[in-house]
């Protein structure tokens, strides 16, 4: 009876851990796009510094790294390992953004 009471509470553990890090992956998806179309609207307006080019370049990669990120924690699952001892992919850097909204948000607080 311990035995299945933890197994169900690894799996718990597990699921959790899972839906964490897809909830990071989201945040930081969405937080990404969101400043690609805004600098985009400035790059389509003719507005653009090469700076925010620049910028707009380096956020494309990192959310091409964000989505690898998120696509390998949909197969984490299927591991041998699952859900004792799950490999987790690694995790990408947190991208600066000094214009995000997320920051005005948490400065008005």
């Amino acid at each position: 009876m311990k035995a299945a009471s933890a197994q169900a509470e690894r799996l718990a553990e597990s699921k959790s851990q899972l839906a964490a890090r897809n909830t990071t992956a989201a945040v930081q998806i969405d937080r990404i796009t969101d400043r690609i179309e805004t600098l985009g609207y400035g790059i389509e307006a003719g507005e653009a510094t090469p700076e925010d080019e620049a910028e707009r370049a380096a956020l494309m990669i990192s959310l091409k790294a964000w989505k690898a990120y998120k696509f390998a924690l949909g197969k984490v699952t299927a591991q041998a390992t699952w859900p004792t001892a799950p490999v987790w992919p690694a995790e990408p850097a947190i991208p600066e953004i000094e214009a995000a909204p997320m920051l005005v948000a948490d400065e008005e607080i």
